[in-house]
């Protein structure tokens, strides 16, 4: 006789599944570590980074114990700078003989800010999303794909190379498998001091594991900050209304704010009746694009009148075109905004105001310099028309008790804003002595704007300073590291890998044997995975095909098999296409 329940059935899942239930376990819990720095709480960065290491350490000591004849060594390496922290943590699997080839998988534990609290940043939790067209499963929280999410599948790679490698106990004679972590890549970078102190521990082949499937070149990344006083206004008379503050909610200079905001102050009266006509005036604004979207506002009233600008798209500083694209920066449709009413009257001028007519002056709402395109305007054979150089205002605050405005960019340029150009050589920009070529010509550049801002549109006098991070680093498709990863994304997912070329920044730039390839499989920074943006999520798909690529690279190196089904994480299937 058959006897109905209605509890439900419990289906045993396999050890396959059980082990991507636990990355996917991991991840979470590292998601609520919260490892963002807001300028003043390092320590609390610290200690929720070595509360980080002691989980990757208890996983060390799990394996350690176990019967592999294979064992994981760990590493720490930290400096101070005034008050700069660089931190690295190291584990290595092989000894680290100069001789022995060495292969690194390199991911980070910071992240930048939460933006706010209303999207739950630090509760992880997997949501279905539509993602190429598809419904998906994503892990939504700040890190879940910038960068904890990929640091815990590259350490999980680690361990099922060594687990594979159990039965060759010689496989490691020749060979070091490393997975390293840097602790403040989203700010200080470091990697890089890293490897300047120790060049010996630089790996025969490194993966960056922090952007897409693959890149082949990144962009020079330019700092700049433009400034105007309230003495370089040309009339800063008392107005009866004025631009009382101009500021941009917390963030790093590499993200889109979340807000932008505008006191206004003046006569009670004269605010009620601007309060009562100022969303009017924003839905008819004439932007410099009349199919320009601009940012949700917000109006708040009370003593004085608040205007907020909320960001919408992707908010990573590099992609500010997939941002305006999809969405808008609250920076740049604040101040465009700002700068009518100041050329209407009902605003009058000072400092704020003519920081909002300058941006509307050198940038609009554009992103790739278009609206001065002599000197900002730059595209080329790698950088293409449409990825080029690109401006992300990113922040905005003052100085000198409120007298001072700063506009903070985030600059990724093409090979045209370097000092020097392109040779056909890979890696970082270099001269004829095969030197590396550090500055581009932002300074130059920045002053003949500025002085056509002051004499051409009658502007205020506009100050800045700039530096260059880094200049654009750029690799051949069929370079050897490349190559290589190509080898093994075909291998796993049937086809070759793309080769992009993006905004740059990550810690492979300037390092020839290093690579930057992966998690995600889209370079579409935006909805659904809001790249540095609110709701950040990783799509778990593009997490567990990576874990195996990244896993294929490292089971080659060991000279094993990597068509043994127990090394798949179960469920992935890999059409031909005779299905569909």
């Amino acid at each position: 006789m058959t006897v109905l329940s209605d509890k439900p059935v419990e289906t045993e899942l396999t050890p396959e599944a059980q082990a991507w239930n636990g990355v996917v376990d991991d991840i979470k819990k590292l998601v609520t570590i919260q490892t963002w720095r807001s300028g003043s709480n390092e320590q609390a960065v610290q200690d929720a980074l070595t509360s980080i290491k002691k989980h990757f350490d208890d996983k060390v000591g799990e394996f350690n114990q176990s019967d592999n004849p294979h064992k994981i060594s760990k590493d720490e390496w930290n400096t101070k700078d005034g008050d700069k922290v660089y931190r690295v943590f190291r584990y290595i699997a092989g000894s680290e003989d100069k001789e022995k080839r060495k292969i690194s998988i390199i991911c980070h534990l910071d992240t930048v800010p939460p933006g706010n609290d209303e999207w739950r940043p630090f509760a992880p939790r997997v949501e279905t999303r539509v993602y190429k067209g598809v419904p998906t499963e994503f892990l939504i929280g700040r890190g879940s794909i910038d960068d904890k999410g990929p640091a815990v599948v590259a350490f999980d790679a680690l361990i099922n190379a060594l687990n594979a490698a159990k039965d060759q106990k010689t496989a490691l004679d020749n060979l070091t498998l490393e997975v390293m972590f840097d602790t403040s890549e989203e700010t200080n970078m470091s990697t890089p001091v890293y490897f300047k102190n120790y060049p010996d521990k630089i790996p025969t082949m490194g993966i960056v594991f922090d952007a897409f499937w693959s890149v082949r070149a990144e962009k020079g990344v330019e700092r700049p900050i433009f400034s105007i006083s309230s003495s370089d206004v040309p009339d800063s008379k008392s107005p009866d209304l004025w631009i009382a503050d101009l500021k941009t909610s917390s963030g790093s200079v590499n993200m889109i704010p979340v807000t932008a905001s505008a006191t206004i102050k003046g006569s009670l009266h004269l605010l009620e009746l601007f309060a009562k006509h100022v969303d009017a005036w924003y839905r008819a604004c004439t932007f410099d694009d009349p199919n320009y979207h601009p940012a949700d506002i917000e109006i708040t009233e009370g003593h004085d009148l608040v205007i907020t600008a909320k960001v919408a798209g992707a908010q990573h500083g590099s992609a500010p075109h997939q941002n305006r694209a999809n969405g808008a920066n609250p920076v740049v449709s604040l101040t465009n905004f700002l700068a009518t009413l100041i050329d209407r009257g009902i605003l009058a001028n000072n400092q704020y105001g003519e920081m909002c007519r300058f941006i509307r002056w050198a940038f609009g709402t554009k992103v790739f310099g278009e609206n001065q395109a002599d000197l900002l305007s730059r595209y080329d054979s790698i950088f293409e028309e449409g990825n080029g150089t690109t401006y992300a205002l990113t922040q905005l605050t003052t100085s000198n008790n409120g007298s001072t405005v700063n506009l903070g960019l985030d600059i990724r340029y093409a090979i045209g804003h370097h000092e020097r150009g392109w040779d056909g050589s890979e890696g970082v920009i270099k001269d004829e002595k095969g030197e590396i070529v550090g500055k581009s010509l932002f300074a130059q550049i920045f002053k003949q704007l500025v002085k056509r801002y002051k004499s051409e549109y009658a502007g205020g006098n506009v100050t800045f300073t700039t530096v260059t991070l880094d200049g654009p680093d750029i690799r051949s498709p069929r370079n050897q590291y490349l190559f290589r990863m190509n080898t093994a994304y075909r291998a796993v997912m049937g086809e070759n890998c793309p080769m992009q070329a993006i905004g740059g920044g990550t810690d492979a730039h300037g390092y020839p044997t290093l690579v930057t390839a992966g998690a995600l499989f889209t370079d579409d920074l935006g909805p659904p995975i809001n790249y540095h943006g609110l709701d950040e999520g990783a799509p778990l798909i593009d997490l567990k095909n990576s874990g195996k690529i990244l896993l294929n690279v490292l089971l080659q190196e060991l000279a094993i098999p990597t068509q043994s089904p127990k090394l798949h994480y179960e469920g992935v299937h890999h059409c031909c296409g005779c299905c569909n």
